[in-house]
């Protein structure tokens, strides 16, 4: 294809320069993560550049646990992107629960090496929070499970590159922050990153933030000059109970000077772990469960009105319905979107997309929104109409047929 490679399946995230939005690659039949700074930074600005200094630094050496940076331009807009491997998975908070001593050390253990080569590459992220952060299904290294991922160097920071940000300028969110990051966010390190990374421990392991203050005033005082409160986990009936080793840990991980605190993510992990069994709650499962299972079954068939039909594994990945030749799916309508419409498998279910197409899509006779995917049920069949086409689409076992065009 030419010009921008990829369509928006639904937007993911803003933030205050940029969108992130979930989208199809279809040439190469994938999910990607693409990041837009927004229409009015232009692409000869500040902020543009280091956008793309970030995304040439990262493309050229991929870290293990951290998304991978793929590609980056700017579009037809004169809009500045970057696109970044796609990660299905889930947020910290919906799989780990208060007082899981193990997942959080197997969050904190696996993010410690990601931390510890970007500090070593001279990258400090400046926003860890667990919005940043991504559990990964079936992690690469086979140990089944989840690993986490870091999603979002948004606002890294290349600590030779210091002079791009004002003496003085606040990054990153507040209920996260170093004490030194409140003072200056711009002579910051590595020991930032890791103040952050132990209040999200805290927050998962206790259910509750440290620091609670309702403005930011009050959440720089607590920051600054009130020790974390004594760390008490849930117990099964609902009482807390105390972990002395673990609030000993917690009360160097979050201490004022970054000198008091741990000097590298992995020595946090060590520590970490020590003191979960010294307290007795560090319990690993024997065998540890996958956040999903693939859908099953993992195929769709998919039948144009008086023309093809094939047969699709979803875990090949997307299929896109329009009438560019490199739909996987193509129509002759030019009444079509040339990127119309998307079936796609993510979090262990099957959806279906509209591609923001210009005369829409309707799913069993419902208008399908743009950027509000619908779930094909399991063992569901659904006819979409794209506009003056009408193409039925069947969840099924895998018998791939070669599709030929409509």
């Amino acid at each position: 294809m030419h010009g921008f490679p990829y369509r928006s399946i639904r937007p993911l995230g803003t933030g205050a320069v940029g969108d992130v939005h979930l989208c199809v690659d279809v040439g190469r039949r994938r999910l990607v993560v693409v990041k837009w700074l927004r229409a009015e930074v232009r692409p000869d600005s500040d902020v543009a550049r280091r956008f793309r200094r970030e995304a040439e630094r990262m493309a050229q050496k991929p870290l293990p646990g951290v998304i991978e940076v793929e590609d980056y331009g700017i579009d037809d807009l004169g809009r500045t992107w970057m696109a970044m491997a796609f990660v299905d998975g889930a947020s910290p908070s919906a799989v780990i629960e208060p007082g899981d001593a193990w997942a959080c050390h197997r969050l904190l253990a696996g993010l410690a090496g990601s931390l510890d080569d970007l500090h070593g590459l001279g990258v400090v992220h400046r926003d860890l929070k667990p919005e940043n952060i991504l559990l990964r299904n079936d992690p690469p290294d086979g140990s089944g499970g989840w690993s986490p991922v870091l999603i979002d160097l948004g606002v890294a920071k290349w600590l030779e590159l210091d002079a791009a940000t004002r003496t003085g300028s606040v990054f990153g969110t507040p209920y996260y922050m170093s004490p030194e990051q409140f003072r200056d966010s711009k002579h910051v390190g590595p020991a930032t990153d890791r103040y952050a990374l132990a209040v999200v421990i805290y927050e998962l392991l206790a259910g509750r933030l440290p620091f609670e203050g309702r403005s930011l005033p009050e959440l720089l005082h607590q920051h600054l000059e009130i020790p974390p409160p004594a760390l008490a986990v849930p117990t099964d009936d609902g009482a807390r109970t105390s972990v002395p080793h673990l609030d000993a840990f917690m009360q160097r991980a979050l201490a004022k000077a970054p000198h008091a605190r741990y000097g590298s993510s992995a020595e946090m992990a060590e520590a970490f772990e020590a003191a979960a069994r010294a307290d007795g709650i560090f319990r690993p499962p024997q065998v540890p469960p996958p956040l999903f299972r693939p859908p099953e079954p993992p195929g769709v068939r998919i039948e144009v009105e008086g023309g093809a039909q094939a047969t699709f594994d979803l875990r090949d990945g997307p299929v896109v319905i329009g009438r560019h030749e490199a739909c996987q799916v193509p129509l002759d309508s030019p009444r079509l979107s040339r990127l119309h419409a998307c079936v796609f498998a993510q979090g262990g279910r099957v959806w279906v997309a509209d591609l923001y197409s210009q005369n829409g899509t309707r799913m069993g006779g419902t208008a399908l929104h743009p950027g509000r995917p619908r779930v094909l049920d399991e063992g569901g069949e659904v006819v979409l109409e794209l506009y003056d086409r009408r193409v039925r689409v069947e969840r099924c076992s895998v018998d791939p047929v070669e599709p030929s065009e409509a």
